[in-house]
């Protein structure tokens, strides 16, 4: 049997950028459907938020009417909207240094340890995802918006007939369904599977990062707290209690994440500097069990089950960063997860995503014609410009892995571009503003220097001038105390307030 159905737009993929983007649209009028091979609930990965991500959630519920996506924008607003939808608290990014070969130190004065806060109460803080419920509570907000959500399907062909004019052809509990659009939004991920179809080319040669992780959830994971306070750490210096945050463990040859969420589960990966590290054994399980035994120290701050007990399902890449020539053409576009991603590192997938969502939404319900498809040029010039400097900003944090005092400098890049941005979006909230100031050219060749600058560094150079250098840089970018905390690596206040 074979029925047809016409559109204004289809999605392909059904994450929660798809599902919000479709949300939007049909909010704004238009006829949607989303198609996705999987169904929900379903294992995800890219869970940790930030200021950024909750400032445009927040623009693109407000501007578009989503009222009932607002409570997802702090935590204390998302625990009492919607209990059920499982999140974690993150009031900042925190790291441990655990290279050189003592491995991690506590001292007084902090040199093994930085904590970046992001809110200043567990009310107005940002959130982890946890990306089953809310992709899951994401597409159910399409639905009620009118959008066509058609999940465990087949997309057996797509057919561009004319500009303005596709088929996607889709296999759906032994039917199949004939969806005619005038537009496609490619929000599949990694599958690219309009990409695919419309051939962008690959790009990723130009990424300077390169890693990849293996990764999983786990229960009983032993409070990152108690560990601390048996190394002596001064905790009464920190910000936020140390739980309430994104943690990063770093090592010489990659970095392990730790993200607790409200009922118990953790997120944890380790992330390989190197991404043939990552498939030396036959299994993620193998892998794993390398990870936790070359590192003694990860027994102590996880709990010894973590080298004999495993999750229902270990996740391994052979490389994460990946990236596609263009995100857009005069009659589709890719939101910007599926165009590329570089790392975990500094948790901008989510923000990014989001990016893409806010600037797409406009284009399609507000521009049309010559405007619309000079709009699309752009969308896809900028989404470029961004992965390639969120490569920069990530690949000198792990050229500076052995130096937790160069890691500290450069990790500062992020941060002035994180709060730069977002003070950009709030006095532009309905503007194009270039995700991580990305648009500003003087920022972006300040970041090339100092990134090659910081190879020379690397090799025998004065750390401590690369370090009045760096500061000097961005000191026009610098909005919150960058380099000048009140005891040293605690920063207690970088974020606007709620």
């Amino acid at each position: 049997m074979s029925e047809s159905r016409a559109l204004d737009v289809v999605l392909l993929g059904s994450g929660f950028g798809g599902s919000l983007l479709a949300a939007a649209l049909g909010a704004g009028g238009m006829s949607v459907a989303v198609v996705d091979r999987a169904r929900h609930p379903r294992f995800a990965i890219g869970e940790s938020s930030t200021p950024a991500a909750d400032l445009l959630l927040q623009q693109i519920a407000t501007r578009h009417g989503l009222d009932e996506v607002l409570p997802l924008t702090k935590f204390g607003t998302w625990r009492d909207a919607y209990p059920q939808v499982n999140c974690g608290c993150k009031r900042g990014f925190s790291y441990f240094h655990h290279a050189g070969p003592l491995g991690f130190r506590a001292t007084d004065a902090h040199e093994n340890e930085l904590l970046v806060a992001a809110s200043s109460s567990r009310a107005a803080a940002d959130t982890q995802w946890y990306r089953a419920d809310v992709d899951a509570f994401l597409v159910e907000v399409a639905r009620n918006r009118g959008v066509e959500v058609i999940e465990g399907a087949q997309v057996v062909d797509v057919e561009h007939r004319a500009p303005n004019d596709w088929v996607v052809v889709v296999e759906h509990e032994g039917s199949v369904l004939r969806l005619e659009s005038a537009f496609v939004v490619d929000a599949s991920g990694p599958a690219g599977v309009l990409m695919n179809r419309v051939g962008v080319p690959d790009a990723g040669d130009e990424l300077a990062t390169r890693s990849a992780a293996v990764y999983s959830h786990w229960r009983g994971v032993r409070p990152v707290g108690e560990w601390l306070r048996e190394q002596g750490s001064s905790t009464g210096d920190y910000p936020y209690p140390v739980e309430d945050s994104v943690i990063h463990h770093l090592f010489e040859d990659g970095w392990l994440w730790q993200i607790p969420f409200e009922d118990g589960t953790t997120s944890l990966g380790y992330v390989f500097a190197d991404p043939a590290a990552a498939i030396r054994e036959s299994t993620a399980e193998a892998t794993w069990k390398r990870v936790v035994r070359d590192r003694p120290a990860l027994a102590d701050v996880l709990g010894p089950t973590l080298l004999a007990e495993f999750p229902g399902e270990l996740f391994r890449t052979r490389g994460l960063q990946r990236m596609r020539a263009e995100a857009a053409g005069e009659d589709w576009a890719a939101l910007p997860y599926t165009v590329g991603f570089i790392d975990p590192l500094h948790s901008t997938g989510i923000a990014h995503t989001l990016s893409g969502v806010a600037r797409l939404v406009g284009i399609l319900l507000e521009r049309c014609g010559d405007e619309r498809v000079e709009a699309l040029r752009a969308y896809t010039r900028d989404v470029g410009a961004e992965l390639r400097l969120v490569d920069r900003l990530v690949s000198g944090c792990y050229a500076a892995l052995g130096d937790f005092r160069l890691f500290t400098t450069w990790v500062m890049a992020y941060f002035a571009a994180a709060t730069t941005y977002e003070r950009r979006r709030i006095a532009d909230p309905a503007g194009e503003v270039g995700f991580l100031c990305a648009d500003d050219s003087r920022f972006v060749r300040m970041v090339e220097r100092m990134h090659g600058e910081l190879a020379s560094v690397r090799g025998g150079g004065n750390v401590e001038a690369f370090v009045s250098r760096m500061r000097e840089e961005l000191a026009p970018y610098n909005h919150v105390g960058l380099f000048e905390p009140a005891a040293p690596n605690m920063y207690w206040h970088t974020a606007l307030e709620k």
